[in-house]
């Protein structure tokens, strides 16, 4: 519980400041091409739109770390990937009820598009013969191609100027957060980091051993149901960072990294959060050293090499330790 009230006070205090700043402005638009300067920038965060940049980046680096630890250990991996493709329909649609790029619209419309995909994966899995992965790409490229189809009536009926906003959710562009963005983004973090804490013991039963978790009398289907929701929340307020195809990367690489490096589930919570937090703050910081340089890819760039830093020094899985212990061994056993 203390854990839990450092972080909400962390997030209100995000969304104190959130609330002070102006709208932000693209990253590649208010620096200078010097590195040096644009460094001294960074560190001093003396731009606006940089610092609404610097928030969000922190809030869902923080909250597809925290939800990407229990894909990991579930094997949900796909599962995150197809749910991912499935909010883009919900997008679109949230988008065309408001008719601008309201960030309660497109978080409720992408949130039911989200569940909508989820419960048709297990209504193709419980009907017929497909299995779940299967019907995972299914659902994966419909839902995808519906929200690509969405995006094109859009643009044809209300001009390019209004797709802007709409296309970050595409490919990614952190530059484009407002402080309404950033809000929401808050809001979604400390509900999500409340339930969680809450619900963190059932939760665990459920990802390492369902069955157990129904002999003890847990509602399993309620619970999963929350998750699949909370997920597809993590997952609409990720897009905007880092766009529909690598939203799955910064759930999955900084769960695995921490995967490798602790065995304690509550261990690699804290962990995965922490590199999901350092990865998107470097991804902001080398798309902020240059003009136009893509945010979202360089997050992912991160999470990997941090990914492959464990992967090979890892203390207790790491490729290059077991082969420094391996080499021990047959050193002493000479």
């Amino acid at each position: 519980m203390p854990r839990i009230r450092t972080i909400i006070i962390f997030g209100v205090l995000v969304l104190s400041v959130a609330v002070h700043e102006s709208a932000a402005a693209r990253i590649g638009e208010i620096v200078e091409t010097n590195p040096w300067d644009q460094m001294r920038r960074f560190i001093t965060l003396s731009d606006r739109g940089l610092r609404l940049s610097l928030i969000g980046a922190l809030l869902f680096g923080a909250v597809c770390g925290l939800l990407g630890s229990f894909i990991v250990v579930r094997k949900m991996a796909l599962f995150g990937d197809a749910i991912s493709h499935a909010v883009l329909p919900g997008v679109a649609l949230g988008f065309l009820w408001s008719m601008s790029k309201d960030p309660v619209a497109i978080l409720i419309g992408a949130t039911l598009a989200g569940l909508a995909g989820s419960l048709l994966v297990g209504a193709i899995r419980r009907t017929t013969r497909i299995k779940q992965d299967a019907a995972l790409g299914i659902v994966l490229a419909s839902f995808f191609a519906i929200g690509l189809c969405l995006i094109r009536i859009i643009q044809n009926n209300e001009g390019a100027s209004k797709i802007t906003g709409l296309k970050s959710y595409l490919f990614g562009d952190i530059a484009v957060l407002d402080r309404y963005d950033v809000i929401t983004m808050g809001v979604v973090v400390i509900l999500t980091v409340i339930l969680f804490g809450l619900l963190y013991r059932p939760f665990l039963a459920i990802s390492f051993d369902r069955q157990f978790a129904v002999s003890i009398g847990f509602p399993v289907r309620i619970l999963e149901a929350l998750f699949q929701m909370f997920l597809a929340f993590a997952i609409v307020i990720s897009l905007q960072a880092v766009g529909v195809v690598l939203v799955s990367a910064m759930l999955i690489t900084p769960a695995a990294t921490a995967y490798l490096l602790v065995d304690r589930m509550h261990r690699m919570l804290w962990i995965a959060m922490g590199v999901g937090m350092l990865s998107a703050v470097i991804g902001v910081f080398l798309s902020f050293l240059g003009s136009n340089l893509p945010t979202g890819p360089f997050m992912v760039l991160s999470a990997s090499s941090i990914f492959t830093m464990a992967y090979l020094f890892s203390p207790k899985y790491g490729r290059f330790t077991k082969w420094l212990r391996y080499r021990a061994r047959v050193k002493k056993v000479r």
